[in-house]
């Protein structure tokens, strides 16, 4: 379901705000760029080993046609290493060099991007302003529209009204077709090169060219049930939120547990209501419900989660056809998400509908579809804390979202189970692993 599938400080959220409002009429300045050196978001667990492989597990499938936009964990983790937008944003918010090598402000409110010297597709062909703008005529068509070529490395877009932050999202990370299909030729550090016959859940990701510290990639696809299975085969890097997996390869004295950001909420978002519903409630006692790594939601200073103000994102309004009388009566969640049921059955017996209300678990194409249709009274489901243009994933909410009332409950995180010796990793600002090379 797209919505599950969406991608995650005080001043990235209040850029993200000022976008959606129109902007003013300057460009705002990007944040600083860390000082070399700086170690602030590397995850390293010890002195590193030299190898020529790492073993990644993932438990959810990596298909090559939702490249290079991730639709799920598993997805967001290998596609950060196949492909580029123009920047990163490191786990501080601070940009970082990606397919651009440098950026600053042009005349007319602009920014002007440029390109790297030797920026290279996988294929050797060299990548050009002109490349940019025709991978984000399939995924952005105003943006495209609206960049001007300077030269055969530079671009330059509009900065007002624009979140400079966007720049880093994957859904304007640069790609050009395949010949034959097949995986989107990228620009990153990595390429896919083929999957193993004799192992169909098996992806191998190479090198694009040889660099100390950075081995090949072995990606296996297992069952989240088999997640401590993949463990004892010998992945060198698993990320899971599984408490019994985590407590497991806590016993395993070759491994490390490196907790990453509290990257996604658990939410109560309801239709067509004018006060909260779980307002009053202490929040602790949700935390208790669940198995995850959980803390009550957390609001980041004067800020606020992008999800509970969209007003100004200019959406289309959403009818309410059911009205209070039509909704079943019910705390709706997928069924497949375990927390998610253990949160929905906490609020039912906290009481946040009322008397005769349920929990109920639904299969993912009927909870999408109720959730479109605003049929039930209440929906639990799970939102990234961090999207890089609030407005654009405003536009995968459902169309009431914007007149119903959508409460942070839960903040969530997973863990990198982590080979002792492994090669330094680097975390970016959506939760986003990078191995190798910080």
């Amino acid at each position: 379901m797209t919505l599950l599938s969406l991608h995650r400080r005080i001043a990235i959220l209040g850029l993200l705000a000022a976008a959606c409002r129109g902007g003013g009429p300057h460009v705002e300045v990007p944040p600083p760029t860390p000082a070399p050196g700086d170690t602030t978001c590397v995850l390293a667990n010890g002195r590193t080993v030299a190898r020529d492989t790492v073993s990644v597990a993932v438990s959810d499938p990596v298909a090559a046609a939702h490249a290079p936009l991730p639709r799920n964990e598993a997805e967001r983790l290998v596609f950060g290493q196949l492909y580029e937008s123009l920047i990163r944003l490191d786990c501080q918010g601070r940009p970082l060099p990606g397919l651009a090598k440098s950026w600053d402000q042009a005349s007319g409110d602009r920014w002007a991007f440029t390109l790297r010297d030797n920026a290279r597709f996988w294929d050797g062909a060299p990548v050009t302003a002109r490349d940019v703008l025709a991978s984000w005529r399939g995924r952005d068509p105003a943006l495209a529209q609206s960049a001007l070529i300077v030269d055969d490395h530079t671009l330059t877009v509009p900065g007002a009204g624009v979140p400079f932050q966007r720049f880093a999202d994957q859904v304007l990370a640069v790609t050009k077709g395949a010949p034959g299909g097949g995986w989107p030729i990228g620009t990153g550090g990595y390429w896919m090169t083929h999957s193993n016959p004799a192992s169909p859940d098996e992806l191998v990701a190479q090198p694009i060219r040889p660099t100390p510290g950075r081995p090949a990639l072995k990606i296996v696809m297992a069952a989240p049930t088999a997640s401590r299975d993949a463990l004892d085969a010998g992945a060198d890097l698993l990320v899971t939120d599984d408490p019994a997996t985590l407590e497991y390869a806590r016993t395993l004295s070759g491994y490390a547990d490196l907790p990453l950001e509290w990257g996604r909420a658990y939410v109560l978002l309801a239709p067509g209501r004018d006060k909260a519903l779980a307002g009053d409630l202490r929040l602790e006692t949700l935390r208790e419900a669940v198995r995850q790594d959980a803390r009550p939601a957390e609001w980041t200073g004067s800020g606020r989660y992008w999800f509970t103000d969209l007003s100004n994102c200019n959406l289309p309004a959403g009818r309410d056809t059911l009205g209070a009388t039509g909704r079943r009566r019910r705390i709706a969640y997928d069924q497949s998400d375990r927390s998610a049921a253990d949160v929905a059955a906490r609020l039912v017996g906290l009481g946040v509908l009322g008397p005769g209300a349920v929990a109920a678990g639904v299969s993912g194409a009927a909870f999408a579809s109720s959730l479109r249709a605003g049929g039930d009274a209440a929906y639990v489901l799970e939102l990234p804390r961090r999207v890089y243009d609030a407005c654009r994933a405003a536009v995968e909410l459902p169309p009431w979202a914007a007149a119903g009332t959508v409460e942070p409950l839960l903040d969530v995180r997973a863990h990198a189970i982590v080979r002792r010796g492994l090669p330094r990793m680097a975390l970016d600002w959506d939760g986003t692993l990078h191995i190798g090379p910080p």
